[in-house]
């Protein structure tokens, strides 16, 4: 069983990924941004058209909550990678195999507590990982 503390290579190529997570959330925020300016901008529609507009904006607002607690999710993994605390279960103390952080590089709970915590709580959404 892969049950070893992360490699120094190991390490880095997770702090990569959590990296390219974040740039991309913050591309796609930043693109959102933009996209509602434009709109907001726009002259005055017919009544239909702004209901679809204001559905639209909802939606954004939503997947912009996801993704921020997303964000705090990475923000909190590269922390617990700066002062040495990172790939330790949560729950338990025991290291996170590398497969599994290579994954959910967020996460901060074993395989095992996850499902013991599932099994209690009910599963988490996509990105609420392991919150607690």
């Amino acid at each position: 069983m892969e049950d070893r503390m992360l490699r120094k290579n190991e390490l880095l190529e997770i702090r990569e990924i959590l990296l390219q997570m974040k740039k991309d959330i913050l591309k796609t925020l930043a693109e959102r941004i933009k996209s509602n300016d434009i709109t907001s901008q726009r002259e005055i529609g017919d009544i239909f058209d702004d209901a679809d507009l204001e559905q639209t904006r909802e939606f954004n607002l939503l997947l912009g909550t996801r993704e921020r607690q997303k964000l705090d999710q990475i923000e909190s993994a590269l922390s617990r990678m700066e002062h040495g605390e990172y790939g330790f279960c949560e729950d338990c103390g025991e290291n996170i195999p590398a497969g599994r952080l290579k994954a959910m590089p967020f996460a901060t709970l074993c395989v095992k507590c996850k499902s013991e915590r599932e099994s209690v709580e009910g599963p988490t959404t996509l990105y609420i990982e392991e919150k607690g």
